[in-house]
């Protein structure tokens, strides 16, 4: 009885475990796996997932190079990712050869900043004339009614510089942020998830995500605004890390060799001037100089930085 008894507490203590979805069993092997322990410095600075170069000895690569390619993989595997966004956001970029949605606000805007100085106020059926002449218009006289900061129409404005007063060169640095704005997506996370495969997963979505892809090939604000505020978070998320790299390495270590917490040294540990932040906090500025809404991201990363 008493064997029964213990046989079968033992099937329900493991039957939530096989119960568990095969998916999710399996999504176990990626990324890190945040295990109990007794050690600070690893839960304050959890290890990367180390890449395996086995895949690339079956591509028959030699091993010496394959040993290479996966301690390179953590900028190789982004850079791939990203060149691959280019291409997609660059093939073709002076088509359709017409003015698209709210182009026809900011492409002039931009070529009358970069120009003049200030918006111009600009004839409405003057579209055509400046793709049919490709860009050669005179410039109005008159002042425009201003709605959003200059600071995403001098962004696109250096583009309409470099290539002209064009499809190409109004769109060419939406395209270049959205691409750019990919291998961010990656190295954040990767740093976040500590894997190199999940952080270009994250990319490679963003890559193939519809509404990224149109924003990039339009010279609209909002590619350029989204630019500012993910890299003002990746410097946030690199801020954090240098941190608790700096925690990690001033707390003490017991007897055992274990590093245990420390409420004196977590209070009066000095971590520096933490340029990271101070670059977020310029990024955030362009963000709120491209749209006003970019004053909610400042609002919620200051909350994010003091919790």
């Amino acid at each position: 009885m008493t064997s029964t008894a213990s046989s079968t507490d033992t099937r329900q203590d493991q039957a939530p475990q096989d119960r568990r979805p095969s998916w999710q069993q399996r999504l176990r092997r990626f990324g890190y796996t945040a295990e109990a322990r007794s050690d600070v410095r690893e839960r304050l600075v959890p290890p990367f997932v180390e890449p395996s170069p086995r895949m690339w000895q079956v591509l028959g690569v030699p091993r010496t190079l394959a040993e290479r390619i996966a301690r390179w993989s953590g900028w190789l595997g982004p850079l791939l990712v990203t060149l691959v966004a280019g291409l997609m956001r660059f093939w073709n970029l002076g088509s359709p050869k017409k003015v698209i949605f709210d182009e026809t606000y900011y492409a002039k805007d931009a070529w009358a900043l970069v120009h003049r100085g200030f918006e111009l106020s600009w004839d409405k059926n003057v579209d055509s004339l400046i793709l049919n002449s490709n860009g050669n218009v005179p410039l109005p006289t008159s002042a425009a009614y201003v709605v959003h900061p200059p600071v995403g129409k001098y962004v696109i404005g250096l583009g309409e510089l470099m290539f002209g007063f064009n499809p190409f060169g109004w769109r060419f640095m939406t395209a270049l942020l959205g691409t750019l704005s990919v291998l961010i997506v990656c190295r954040v996370g990767r740093r976040i998830f500590r894997s190199t495969f999940l952080g270009c997963l994250a990319g490679a979505l963003m890559t193939v995500d519809g509404l990224a892809f149109v924003m990039a090939r339009t010279a609209v604000l909002d590619g350029v605004l989204m630019f500012f505020v993910l890299a003002a978070f990746a410097c946030l998320v690199i801020d954090r890390d240098r941190a608790r790299e700096k925690l990690a390495a001033a707390l003490p270590v017991d007897s055992y060799g274990l590093v245990r917490p420390d409420a004196h040294i977590g209070d009066t540990l000095f971590l520096g001037l933490r340029p990271y932040r101070w670059l977020a906090g310029l990024l955030l500025g362009l963000a709120i100089g491209t749209k006003w809404n970019g004053a909610f991201f400042l609002v919620a990363f200051g909350i994010m930085t003091v919790l």
